[in-house]
């Protein structure tokens, strides 16, 4: 009776013992992940804008799809790269539709509408990175390249611009020598943009083979790629992404 007992306290001994090393175990486990968790911030959502549509055609090339339609195509493959790596993504449109006001009287004023709910997208969505696809246009033929525009009201901005110019010279462009522009007021979006945003001039469509290239389904996914390439590199670059006002 005496070693039935012994047997059974030295059995709650050990019980007991494993239990608190599974505690101590799983404790530790859930401290780490919270510390992991701690230091590593979520991405911010991503806002892609596809320039123009609806009345607003914006430019259009010789004989080519008018700009709003390569902006929307452009824009919808790269929706798809970010959102296949895991990104949440808000379009600002999906459609060839415009988001300005259709009871306003001018075009002049549904234009103006349409930027100001585009603005308030970027307003609802706080800690977004703002990506606007455009194409650029000039009266004269001979200029050709992509271009990157960036909001002087968060440092940010310059980073994000910075890193997805690099991409598209890399992968699409190598001959490209532009440079980074700071926005002015004529690009409301950017202007008024109090976190990283930036304005995606793809190529010229006043130029005739640069039009041609951005008119084919092809290269506008190695654009699209180009892109993504730059804002996943900006999104997973050790250095702080945290937005400062300048």
């Amino acid at each position: 009776m005496k070693h039935s007992r012994k047997n059974k306290l030295t059995i709650l001994a050990l019980a007991l013992c494993c239990t608190g090393l599974l505690t101590l175990t799983f404790c530790s486990y859930h401290q780490a992940a919270k510390l992991a968790a701690a230091k590593v911030a979520p991405n911010p959502p991503i806002i892609l804008d596809a320039g123009h549509g609806g009345e607003d055609g914006g430019a259009t090339g010789k004989s080519q799809l008018p700009e709003k339609d390569l902006n929307l195509a452009i824009t919808q493959m790269l929706q798809k790269k970010l959102c296949d790596s895991g990104y949440q993504v808000i379009m600002t449109r999906d459609s060839d539709v415009s988001l300005g006001n259709p009871k306003l009287s001018t075009i002049h004023e549904r234009k103006a509408s349409d930027i100001h709910q585009r603005f308030a997208i970027l307003q609802g969505t706080p800690g977004a990175i703002f990506i606007s696809i455009h194409q650029n246009y000039f009266s004269e033929s001979r200029y050709s390249g992509a271009q990157v525009f960036y909001s002087k009201n968060d440092t940010q901005s310059k980073t994000l611009a910075e890193s997805i110019r690099a991409s598209i010279v890399n992968s699409v462009q190598p001959d490209n020598d532009r440079q980074l522009k700071p926005a002015t007021s004529s690009i409301y979006l950017l202007w008024h943009a109090k976190s990283p945003a930036v304005l995606v001039e793809c190529g010229f469509l006043s130029n005739d083979s640069e039009a041609k290239l951005l008119n084919n389904s092809e290269y506008q996914e190695k654009i699209a790629q180009a892109i993504f390439e730059g804002i996943n590199a900006y999104l997973t670059s050790p250095s702080d992404q945290t937005s400062s006002g300048d």
